[in-house]
């Protein structure tokens, strides 16, 4: 199937080519998203000294709010934000895509990318407020959902749950050893005055578009066996 030697050093050979594209592209589509406003802070915390631009730390400001705005950022503009960067690193396999693509998911059917997003969010809280293990569990078992909505818009609900639940079968406890491999990194980028974690962010979002598309491609060999037995 798979082996994390091998994505990895796939990864490792797509960021020879095109790093520091992938890292603006990170490092927008994080901030916005919101995913990465703990590691800035962090890097704050270690290194006070360093200054953001006046935008990101404007965005830092307004992501961190715990109000509805903050909230319905997160909706309507995070997520879909999520999204368009899945897209771009599933392109960065085979091309240089442009820094744009992290913002296609507004492009496409943006209603139903919201949707299925914030139900994909919803659950995996759900999850985590009664059981702690579960909840990661289904973390992984939704994993694949931005990717698959990255390259069709048009699924439902129940088509993206469901493809995102075959293609992790067998795969979480791989995909959650993939994501410790990377912790030495990140270590090492907090020790480099906590500014060294902003660099490795490329890294980790290249392999799991590379296990991605692995995953897919596993998927469709899986039908065409079931096709040709039911024939």
């Amino acid at each position: 199937m798979w082996n994390r030697q091998q994505v990895k050093e796939q990864a490792k050979q797509i960021m020879k080519r095109n790093y520091w594209k992938m890292f603006v592209v990170a490092l927008i589509a994080g901030i916005l998203s919101g995913d990465y406003v703990t590691v800035i802070q962090t890097v704050q915390d270690f290194a006070p000294d360093v200054v953001l631009p006046s935008m990101f730390s404007s965005i830092l400001s307004f992501l961190s709010m715990g109000s509805i705005v903050g909230y319905l950022f997160s909706i309507f503009i995070g997520n879909v934000i999520v999204v368009g960067k899945s897209r771009y690193f599933i392109k960065n396999h085979d091309v240089n895509p442009e820094l744009g693509e992290i913002f296609s998911g507004f492009k496409g059917n943006y209603l139903n990318v919201v949707k299925i997003m914030f139900l994909m969010n919803l659950k995996i809280l759900l999850w985590l407020f009664l059981f702690i293990v579960p909840g990661f569990i289904k973390a992984y078992e939704y994993s694949m959902i931005p990717y698959l909505l990255a390259e069709n818009p048009n699924l439902s609900a129940d088509e993206a749950f469901s493809l995102s639940k075959q293609m992790t079968t067998g795969q979480k406890m791989d995909l959650f050893v993939l994501d410790l491999s990377f912790l030495g990194w990140i270590i090492l980028g907090l020790i480099c005055c906590g500014i060294g974690i902003l660099f490795v962010l490329p890294y980790p979002e290249a392999t799991n578009a590379e296990v991605y598309l692995i995953l897919k491609e596993s998927v469709k060999k899986d039908e065409c066996a079931t096709d040709i037995q039911s024939d």
